[in-house]
């Protein structure tokens, strides 16, 4: 069974492009969330296995998402236009890749990501 992602980010064309990475590469999309309230739902209704976030969304952030993630031992990349990972005080620890991401790169870090868990 392939690994579920869930996607998280609030500009609909990046998510379907995220999306279509993450297909191509065998992996199964949960998403687009693009809201904290959005993605706190798929993750509650039947979870992932990972997940990829961006920071911003709107005018929220995705903080809550990355403790309920924590919460459940859900490891998760965040996918970011921010230039400075510094920037990200409360994502500690997590894998960051700046937008736009080359799908290499991406699929490579997820995967590592699940091979830990």
């Amino acid at each position: 069974m392939a690994a579920r992602v869930l996607i998280v980010e609030d500009e609909a064309l990046v998510a379907l492009d995220i999306a279509g990475q993450l297909t191509e590469a065998g992996l199964t999309i949960v998403g687009p969330a693009l809201s904290v309230a959005n993605a706190l739902n798929l993750i509650g209704k039947g979870g992932c296995d990972a997940a990829v976030l961006d920071i911003n969304l709107g005018h929220e952030s995705s903080e809550p998402i990355v403790q309920e993630l924590r919460a459940q031992n859900i490891p998760f990349v965040i996918l970011t236009g921010y230039a400075n990972s510094a920037a990200l005080p409360s994502y500690g620890g997590a894998p960051v890749i700046s937008k736009p991401a080359r799908p290499v790169e991406l699929v490579a870090t997820l995967l590592r990501c699940l091979s830990r868990k």
